[in-house]
This record gives C-alpha cells, sequence and structure tokens, in this order.
C-alpha cells in the first residue's frame, strides 16, 4: 500500500506588493496555488491507495473565495482520479473559539475527503490501513487525545496523522503564538508512518515519523530548503521525498558594516548585488552594524535599482545608533509594508477577512508613515 504525505500548503497565503503579471493576483498567493496544483498532478501522477494532508490546507481561519475554490478544485481532480484524500486541521486553519465554526466542513461535502477538524481524535479506514487522525489542539488537549492512540489490531497498516511541533534531541517548531509543542515520547514506534505536520522543512524525527514540509517557500527560514512532499510504501518502508518547483529565496551578506565609510559600504553592497542572478527570486540583503550616520547617506535608489529583477527585494539594516543602541531598520516604505505584511501572514485572524485587516493595516501606516515625515 502507498500513501502520499503533503503538509502545510497554507492556500491563500500572500506577502509583498508584487502582482502575478498573467492573473493581477498577488505573485506570491499565486505561487502558492501554482504549487498546489503540481502537487494535484504528481499525486494524479503517482496515484497512490490514499492522500494524507497534515494539516494547515488553508493559511488563515477565514479564507478568501478563491482560496477555497482552488482547494476545493484541486481536491476534487484528485478524488475524481479514486484517490481518497484525509485531512486534519492545523494551527492556521483552527479557530481559537469552536463556536466561530470551520471553514472544514465544506469539506465535507467534497465525495472521498474525509477531514478532521473538529479537535478529537479520529480513526479513518481505507481498505486495510487505519489513519489515526489527530487535529491541532492546544496544550494538555492535544496530549490527552495523543493518549487515546493505540494501533487498530484488525488493520494490516496503521498510520498516524499529527499537526503540531516535537521536542526531543532536536526541536521541530515554527515559533508561532499558537502552536502546540509534543514531547517525541508521544510518537509511537508501532504506527507504521507518522505523518507530521507543522514544521516546514522535510525533516525525520523518529525511524517512522516525518514532516512533508511546505510545499512552497514562505518565510527567510526556509530559504536553502527543498519544498514538495512525501511518497512512502507501507510495505515496504521506503519514503521518497518528491520535490516541487518552489520559487527561489536568496538571502545575500551578512556585511559587516563596522569601520567602514558610505563609499566603502556601497562598493560591498554593489559587488554583492553585481554577482548573483537575482530574476524571479526573493532576496534579502543583511547589512550589520551601519553607523546611524552612515545608514542616513545610503543610497537607497541604487541599491533598490539594482535588485530590480527580483520578485522582491528586502534590504535589512542594523543601524547602531550613537548611543550604542542597536535596531534593525528597513531600508524604503515599500519594505516596511511588506513587513507588515508578512507578519499578519503568519497568523490566523478570527472574525473578519484577513484581506480587510492587512487593507485597514496598511491605511493605517501610510497615514502614520506620511505624519512623522
Amino acid at each position: 500500500m502507498k500513501i502520499v504525505h503533503v503538509s502545510d500548503t497554507h492556500i491563500g497565503f500572500s506577502a509583498y506588493r508584487k502582482v502575478d503579471d498573467e492573473t493581477g493576483i498577488n505573485q506570491r498567493e499565486m505561487d502558492v496555488y501554482r504549487r498546489f496544483a503540481e502537487f494535484t498532478d504528481k499525486a494524479i501522477e503517482i496515484h497512490p491507495d490514499a492522500v494524507i494532508h497534515s494539516g494547515d490546507l488553508f493559511d488563515s481561519v477565514r479564507p478568501s473565495n478563491r482560496a477555497i475554490s482552488v482547494a476545493l478544485d484541486n481536491l476534487a481532480r484528485i478524488t475524481a482520479a479514486g484517490i481518497p484524500v484525509v485531512v486534519i486541521a492545523g494551527n492556521h486553519s483552527t479557530p481559537r473559539l469552536r463556536e466561530t465554526g470551520s471553514v472544514f466542513k465544506i469539506l465535507e461535502h467534497v465525495r472521498g475527503v474525509r477531514a478532521v477538524y473538529s479537535g478529537i481524535y479520529e480513526r479513518v479506514v481505507v481498505d486495510d490501513m487505519t489513519i489515526h487522525a489527530i487535529p491541532h489542539n492546544e496544550g494538555d488537549a492535544l496530549l490527552a487525545e495523543l493518549d487515546k492512540v493505540r494501533p487498530d489490531g484488525d488493520a494490516k497498516y496503521n498510520v498516524e496523522t499529527l499537526h503540531a511541533g516535537v521536542s526531543g534531541l532536536n526541536v521541530f517548531k515554527m515559533g508561532e503564538f499558537n502552536e502546540t509543542i509534543v514531547p517525541s515520547s508521544y510518537l509511537r514506534p508501532d504506527m507504521d508512518y507518522i505523518a507530521l505536520g507543522h514544521f516546514h522543512n522535510y525533516s525525520s524525527v523518529a525511524d517512522n515519523a516525518y514532516y512533508a514540509g511546505s510545499i512552497e517557500r514562505l518565510s527567510f527560514a526556509e530559504a536553502d530548503e527543498a519544498k514538495g512532499f512525501v511518497t512512502v510504501d507501507l510495505d515496504s518502508r521506503k519514503r521518497k521525498f518528491v520535490k516541487l518547483a518552489a520559487r527561489e529565496m536568496m538571502d545575500l551578506g551578512p556585511i559587516d558594516a563596522s569601520g567602514m565609510d558610505t563609499g566603502s559600504l556601497m562598493e560591498e553592497i554593489s559587488n554583492i548585488l553585481d554577482t548573483v542572478s537575482m530574476e524571479g527570486r526573493i532576496v534579502r540583503l543583511i547589512v550589520n552594524r551601519v553607523p546611524s550616520s552612515i545608514y542616513k547617506s545610503v543610497d537607497f535608489n541604487r541599491i533598490v535599482q539594482k535588485a530590480s529583477t527580483a520578485t522582491h527585494f528586502e534590504p535589512k539594516f542594523e543601524v547602531i545608533q550613537e548611543n550604542s543602541s542597536v535596531q534593525w531598520k528597513s531600508a524604503s516604505i515599500d519594505s516596511l509594508e511588506s513587513e507588515y505584511s508578512a507578519f499578519l501572514d503568519q497568523y490566523p485572524v478570527e472574525r473578519a477577512s484577513k484581506d480587510e485587516v492587512r487593507s485597514k493595516g496598511l491605511e493605517y501606516l501610510k497615514r502614520g508613515l506620511e505624519g512623522s515625515s
């Protein structure tokens, strides 16, 4: 029996201000849609006995109609090919208040999709396999559900799926405000496979437990990581990571500006920017220990022009004030707006549309910047 394990698709994610030339939609939002469609194509080609999605199907508890449509269309393509899908809720798509309701209820109307999202452990049987599905919950409540898990003696294969960080010899977490971390001792060795979600980088946690990672790079912490999903042969216990064509991210630097004058700093920055191809990539340039007097004289227009082929360019400067305090500064208003959008993209927004919150926040930010200029 073969399964496909995918996770952290974050459908509806958006960031930065660039729009896609073909659709006019936010470029990063389209990147995620295209990766999910690419995953769907590959899953249908592989034709496993089941697809298991280990959480964060959507990026927020209130995804847009467009995000919902993309998810439903692709899930329907998978199930139309005769492949059942089991998906659990992750922290990004779980309301803090249960009475708020869940977007996952709409998945109940897609034939062949089983959505587990109420915070309670459920068993899902697919042929000779029992899938032990534990959706996102908080702290002790999640541990209590994990304590209920036992292998099904009548099943040939037992697979567990869980959305949480794991702590042990290594710690696998995202640093989000509502994430749950479980001790590695809760990962049962008597499971044929444990499909983990939440940590965005493909990783082995135990011999039978893996994070599939996210399907697209969503932060610079993932810049050097391959993106994709996992195929698992439950008979041979062999696993294969299948890569997807995620947009490239690049960290340039860091440059240590201590002791430099403006001319030497600009030369160092120019040399770095001139030696790499940035076309279509998301690029961040980090410059450390810049004296405030030097920072004020940096030619930011020249820097941004050199990076004009990048999908997004983010210069970040660690500025040393005269009183020796240190602060990070963005090089332009645009990058400050991007910082706000990137921050908002990392957290679910309840009882409101994330697009509305983003729009209103950017409006207030613009007013504040104009008032301080």
